[in-house]
């Protein structure tokens, strides 16, 4: 077989591929020739590179080695959220994670390999022997530190040691709620203090029951401004500004709550911006002197159970699911960011959210709440208790 036919082509392709060539070259050489004559002080490949870009020639992703350190892309980090008015409770959750990490990575000389999924994985295991989390702390740790490299990935143009990584199963916790028996001793436990100081027992009193009657999270409580309050209309309320994921709600007031606050406010005279809550000082209350509140008052009821703000929280709960049976206006009056599938097609009214604050108030006997009685609570009656809708129908009606 005579394959001179083909030899003859092979050449003359080969001969244009040498003529394209050395036609590429020369043009580049006139782009880097041109490039000094205007200055351009790059390092020639990157002149090449450029050109090749502005012909259409891509370039598949490069990565690089980390531009930022992690205690750099953590500062940064910690301002994106302070931008976005992110929770205090968060950026700390933020910071004590990252920095824990960074603790790890130099106790084994691994500072380098920070973005690496097995010295993530080395991290865990090292976290979970040493401090010896609960489940809940350990899903947040994990949850917090995948959603910092998400970003932190992107802005170092690394790796993501996390994008492999299985999650820890959700714990689901057993919350603990009060009674209407307990909470009342607890609020006649917070009449008598051991301490005698002016305005102690008063301004306890307003916190427990605040707590429990709103529903509101510890840090929602101690934000709380007079000029968030609504007090004069058929329909008191307050204006949490800064909820769950930095959204705003109105959140209803159950009628005794609202007057206690109300006769405060006619004998103080506050202005708007000062705090609603506060210490015997005057100044806002802090966090720690919240959860003295709840905790002394718990052990001077008697209380066994481990009581603290967020106990109140769920005793909210309880007692309006007890009331209604109504999972998703639980979910809405105590603020939930994600409501259940259900919420969506679920619209929850004004009317039934104030009704909500009523029947709290009715199950747990809040009317005489802000009468001093420092006697020891009655021995309960065996009285027949009303069914859980009746007490919720008879407050629908009456907020129509």
């Amino acid at each position: 077989m005579d394959h001179s036919g083909s030899g003859v082509v092979l050449h003359e392709r080969r001969d244009s591929s040498n003529f394209a060539d050395r036609r590429a070259v020369s043009m580049l050489r006139d782009a880097l020739h041109m490039a000094r004559a205007q200055g351009d002080a790059r390092p020639p490949l990157a002149v090449v590179a450029a050109c090749l870009q502005e012909l259409g020639v891509g370039f598949g992703e490069r990565r690089v080695s980390a531009s930022i350190s992690l205690e750099q892309g953590r500062d940064e980090w910690l301002q994106r959220l302070r931008n976005a008015d992110r929770s205090r409770s968060l950026l700390v959750a933020y910071r004590v994670a990252i920095d824990d990490l960074r603790g790890f990575l130099d106790r084994k000389n691994l500072t380098g390999d920070a973005l690496r999924e097995e010295m993530i994985v080395a991290y865990f295991d090292d976290y979970r022997r040493r401090a010896q989390p609960a489940p809940a702390s350990y899903y947040r740790r994990f949850m917090v530190l995948r959603r910092f490299f998400r970003w932190f990935s992107r802005r170092a143009n690394v790796p993501d040691p996390f994008l492999d990584l299985e999650a820890p199963r959700k714990p689901q916790q057993e919350a603990d709620w009060l009674t209407a028996e307990e909470f009342s001793r607890l609020l006649r436990a917070a009449a008598a203090p051991l301490r005698r100081r002016a305005g102690l027992a008063e301004r306890d009193r307003l916190v427990l029951v605040a707590l429990v009657a709103t529903g509101l999270r510890r840090s929602e409580l101690i934000a709380l401004n007079w000029g968030d309050l609504d007090l004069d209309s058929l329909r008191p309320s307050l204006l949490v500004r800064h909820g769950k994921g930095g959204r705003p709600r109105r959140q209803p007031l159950a009628a005794p709550l609202a007057a206690e606050l109300r006769r405060r406010q006619e004998v103080a005279r506050p202005i708007a911006d000062d705090p609603v809550f506060c210490g015997l000082e005057g100044k806002r209350l802090q966090a720690k002197v919240l959860a003295d509140i709840v905790r002394r008052a718990s052990r001077r009821a008697g209380i066994e159970k481990k009581v603290t703000a967020h106990t109140l929280r769920h005793t909210a709960a309880t007692w309006l699911r007890q009331c209604t049976g109504d999972a998703r206006l639980v979910a809405a009056y105590l603020g939930h960011v994600d409501l259940s599938t259900v919420s969506r097609y679920s619209h929850v009214a004004s009317a039934e959210l104030h009704a909500a604050a009523a029947a709290i108030s009715d199950h747990g006997g809040l009317e005489g709440a802000f009468i001093p009685d420092p006697e020891p609570a009655p021995t309960p009656t065996s009285e027949p208790i009303p069914s859980r809708r009746s007490l919720f129908r008879r407050y629908s009606r009456a907020s129509r």
